[in-house]
């Protein structure tokens, strides 16, 4: 069985046709779809999904470049919306230095108050971290990451920064199709990330893996990169399916994993 960890099934040019995009996850062995928000207005949405479709699990929250439209009450609305039984995690959340610094210090200030949120309801934050991942890890590690539990998702970096990742014990990464390009230049580090840390995701409609590149990604495409996966980091295809699904639901799922 596989969980998508991470996918975005509210925009048009993939919730138009969602009955079938559901239809051919369940067809090649997808269990359960996380769909992350990045807005007070997404994490309504989620939770409509969520409440629609029993394989859809909701993560609410604010991501970083959704910050400059986000106000306070907006978060105390997110806060409410936590209570649903079908939200799994805090976020998308994070630090984004890629597309604009000018809101730098209220990407921060939200992170920190989702990472509060999180720690607080006992939930893993999801956390999104482009051209930033140096300091989302020293926030996180300054927020007594004992604490609580969280998801680099899309992780690109270093394997400096994979090893600080790993040093949190409560932490997972996961990586996108973005691994079966040809100028993917991170397989160093990514060949290091051991099995027991490792999540499967899509962050669909987005970084469609090959050979779907440059086309509207789905759920049903992620056997794609996880197969590339285990090329990169030298285990069987099967084996990694079964790590990434007992890491999602130990990390998303923990009282299911635990019964």
């Amino acid at each position: 069985m596989i969980i998508d960890t991470h996918a975005h099934l509210y925009y048009d040019n993939i919730k138009s046709h969602l009955p079938d995009v559901l239809h051919k996850a369940t067809d090649i062995g997808i269990e359960k779809i996380i769909v992350p928000a990045i807005d007070l207005e997404t994490s309504r949405k989620v939770i409509e999904l969520s409440d629609k479709y029993e394989m859809i699990f909701a993560s609410i929250g604010v991501h970083p470049c959704e910050v400059q439209n986000a106000s306070n009450k907006d978060f105390d609305e997110i806060i409410k919306l936590s209570s649903h039984q079908k939200v799994v995690a805090i976020g998308e959340t994070g630090l984004d230095y890629y597309w604009d610094l000018t809101f730098k210090d209220k990407q921060i200030e939200f992170f920190e108050l989702q990472i509060d949120l999180a720690t607080e309801l006992k939930k893993p934050v999801v956390i999104h971290s482009r051209n930033a991942v140096d300091d989302a890890i020293e926030i996180v590690k300054r927020k007594s990451p004992e604490s609580f539990s969280g998801h680099f998702h899309c992780l690109s970096g270093t394997f400096q920064n994979l090893a600080q990742i790993l040093d949190l014990k409560n932490f997972y990464v996961s990586y996108c199709g973005n691994v079966t390009f040809k100028k993917f230049t991170e397989i160093d580090f990514v060949s290091n990330t051991p099995l027991d840390r490792i999540l499967s995701e899509t962050d669909s409609p987005f970084l469609a893996p090959v050979p779907f590149r440059g086309k509207v990604n789905e759920p049903a495409y992620i056997v794609h990169t996880i197969k590339k996966l285990a090329g990169i980091i030298g285990t069987g295809y099967q084996e990694l399916l079964s790590a990434m699904y007992q890491n999602a639901n130990k990390l998303y799922f923990k009282h299911s994993y635990e019964s």
